[in-house]
């Protein structure tokens, strides 16, 4: 057992939570993206008419969500390796005062383009689902999916808010 030193010193340090939290965060927000993506693509709707509504079309909304979705996951797909690799070391891949400025700014980007993304598509579905008058009562179902949708996205944007805060800490304790 090690006793601390009179100035606080610990010679054999405690095991951090960071690594497995910053871990456990870009996975969920790459696997809540990942069910964004495929809900959305899942979720159509052909009308009596013959008319096909997807997230494609003719909503613009749901097209910016998934769009943002398909971005948040590339982004998150890179920087798990990072991830992994900081669990298992206890250090940085790469201890660069340059990466850690990209993984500050890409984290601050990614988490306001996801939240945009949340709003774009609660939005969208609320004002759609309850502001329109539909005449086919089997397109609450394709709205009632897109909420689904939009919650993944949220959880997507929480999982890139806690990366945020954790590369923020990061570039700080690095200057």
């Amino acid at each position: 057992m090690s006793q601390l030193r009179y100035d606080g010193y610990d010679p054999q340090p405690r095991s951090s939570k960071v690594p497995i939290i910053t871990l456990a965060a870009r996975v969920a927000t790459f696997a809540s993206l990942v069910v964004t993506v495929v809900i959305l693509q899942m979720n159509k709707l052909t009308l009596n008419n013959g008319y096909r509504v997807t997230y494609n079309n003719p909503f613009h909304s749901y097209r910016y969500m998934f769009y943002i979705s398909i971005l948040g996951m590339a982004y998150s797909l890179i920087q798990i390796p990072f991830a992994v690799y900081y669990l298992r070391a206890k250090k940085r891949l790469i201890e660069s005062h340059y990466l850690l400025h990209v993984d500050f700014y890409g984290d601050k980007i990614m988490s306001l383009l996801l939240g945009a993304g949340v709003g774009a598509a609660f939005g969208a579905t609320r004002d759609l689902n309850k502001g329109v008058k539909w005449s086919e009562p089997k397109i609450n179902d394709f709205f009632d999916l897109s909420y689904v949708a939009a919650l993944f996205i949220f959880i997507g944007c929480l999982g890139c808010t806690i990366s945020s805060i954790f590369s923020s800490l990061a570039l700080s304790e690095a200057e």
